[in-house]
């Protein structure tokens, strides 16, 4: 029974986050383009290709990680998910880091692997840059 409702949570809330675009993008940054930079980045970590996503970042982010540290990440997160399959939704929302008020945007992509669902967020400088990502197994 408590496994019956995680799931019907899990499925509001993935309805809730279906319906709406979150937070407004930053002033000049356009859906369209965000959702394709982020799959290109979601390929590259299915498709092993460590440094390109590295080299995609942007210099304060390749300061705190390294193309192995992104092999070993999604590895094990592959590992558990199995083989990318689809993408199943998308949606892009503005944030701001806390810190320093940098405004920045985030691509989210629900995604069916082999065995399992994960979900990827990967957040942009409003220049398109690549300032991080998270990916996870739902």
């Amino acid at each position: 029974m408590r496994k019956k409702s995680l799931c019907i949570l899990e499925l509001v809330c993935l309805l809730l986050l279906a319906g709406c675009s979150g937070k407004p993008l930053p002033e000049g940054m356009e859906e369209d383009t965000l959702l394709e930079k982020g799959r290109e980045i979601v390929q590259q970590l299915n498709e092993s290709q460590w440094q390109d996503v590295y080299d995609a970042m942007r210099a304060d982010g390749q300061e705190t990680t390294s193309p192995a540290d992104i092999q070993s990440y999604m590895e094990a997160l592959l590992a558990e998910a199995g083989a990318y399959q689809k993408e199943t939704d998308q949606m892009t929302t503005g944030q701001k880091l806390k810190d320093s008020g940098e405004e920045y945007a985030t691509a989210v992509f629900y995604v069916k692997h082999e065995k399992d669902d994960m979900l990827y967020r990967i957040a942009f400088s409003t220049e398109l840059e690549l300032i991080g990502f998270q990916v996870s197994v739902r």
